[in-house]
């Protein structure tokens, strides 16, 4: 039985809309011209001289010389597109199954449960403004090693708080979600964090995208669900 009624699975229906968008136009119209996997790499450099080598390897057109190269609008673009709408989108589903499986309202400590998958959104929104701001700084050859650690940090407190918010929703679904449909999402959104967290404190990529990997399989699973 879906104990989701008619009205949360229009609401559900809205935010798999907002991240389904986001996601389209981020590989599409703001994806990076040499087909590597996004801003990442940008965003866990640990030096200047690093940003600017990912920079030109990822973000500079085939064909367009280093001289020649003017702004990176698909860098901001795409930069843009995951403040405005792939970060909400997130962050509202994380909120929307957070608050489906939490204690019954009225309990003081049930809003709480969503401050870890807040606070990554908008250290999220963070990230994004200051790898901007980095790249303006190396347009104008003023970037330092400083600036490129503050990035980094960002990013790196946004994947740790991101484990932690799925670590809590692992636990509310096991807790009480319906017995057929806990297993596979609790699972999944515990490695997800585990793996996430490892990957924020090792500053490593691939361990990131396999959390990330899994973190699609559990809200995925979850959605899934839902909409049945």
């Amino acid at each position: 039985m879906n104990p989701f009624g008619a009205r949360q699975r229009k609401v559900l229906r809205w935010i798999l809309g907002v991240l389904a968008a986001a996601v389209l136009l981020m590989q599409t119209v703001a994806s990076a011209p040499q087909g590597h996997a996004g801003p990442l790499p940008l965003e866990l450099t640990g030096s200047a001289v690093e940003f600017r080598t990912i920079l030109l390897r990822d973000w500079v057109p085939e064909g367009v010389t280093e001289q020649t190269v003017t702004g990176f609008p698909r860098l901001r673009a795409n930069l843009l597109l995951d403040s405005v709408l792939l970060v909400p989108g997130y962050v509202a589903l994380l909120v929307f199954f957070t608050l489906a499986f939490g204690p019954a309202e009225g309990r003081p400590w049930r809003q709480w449960l969503c401050v870890p998958a807040v606070a990554a959104g908008l250290l999220d929104i963070a990230e994004n403004s200051m790898t901007g701001r980095a790249l303006d700084d190396l347009m104008q050859s003023s970037l330092v090693d400083a600036t490129v650690a503050d990035v980094t940090l960002a990013s790196r407190l946004k994947w740790a708080l991101l484990g932690i918010a799925l670590m809590v929703l692992a636990w509310r679904v096991w807790a009480a979600a319906p017995a057929p449909w806990r297993a596979l999402p609790a699972a999944a959104c515990t490695v997800a964090a585990l793996v996430l967290m490892a990957g924020a404190a090792w500053v490593s990529i691939p361990v990131i995208v396999a959390g990330m990997v899994a973190l699609a399989i559990g809200l995925g699973a979850l959605a899934w669900r839902a909409w049945r």
